[in-house]
């Protein structure tokens, strides 16, 4: 670091000023130590962070849309079953059970009139 420093002071100084103290910037470089890089330090760890958040938004987004697509065929399945059902249940002889038990409304007229006919003729 210090090699570096040197360099591109000498390097910059020649070139803008004569006047520059090489000696006091390189004491100061040394007394800062490690404090120059700490904005350097944050700042990667925000664009390590904002990566690991990209990351995450995007697998959670690949997630939701395979949660999505089973969710649509589980549907789709449900439906086309419950179609079969309804269509099963209309092919199906409907009766209400009444009306086998009694038979049609005229032999039900024809049958109750006989038995009306025989309580009428009992009573009297």
């Amino acid at each position: 670091m210090r090699a570096i420093t040197r360099n591109t002071i000498e390097r910059v100084g020649r070139a803008v000023r004569d006047d520059i103290d090489l000696e006091r910037i390189d004491a100061n470089a040394k007394e800062c130590g490690f404090l120059p890089f700490v904005p350097l330090i944050f700042a990667g760890l925000t664009a390590a962070g904002a990566i690991a958040g990209g990351t995450a938004i995007v697998v959670s987004a690949a997630n939701d849309d395979k949660a999505a697509k089973v969710k649509a065929a589980e549907e789709h399945r449900y439906n086309l079953e419950m179609e079969k059902q309804a269509h099963k249940a209309a092919t199906v002889k409907k009766s209400s059970g009444v009306a086998d038990i009694l038979g049609t409304v005229k032999e039900f007229v024809k049958r109750f009139g006989e038995e009306t006919k025989k309580t009428v003729k009992q009573i009297n």
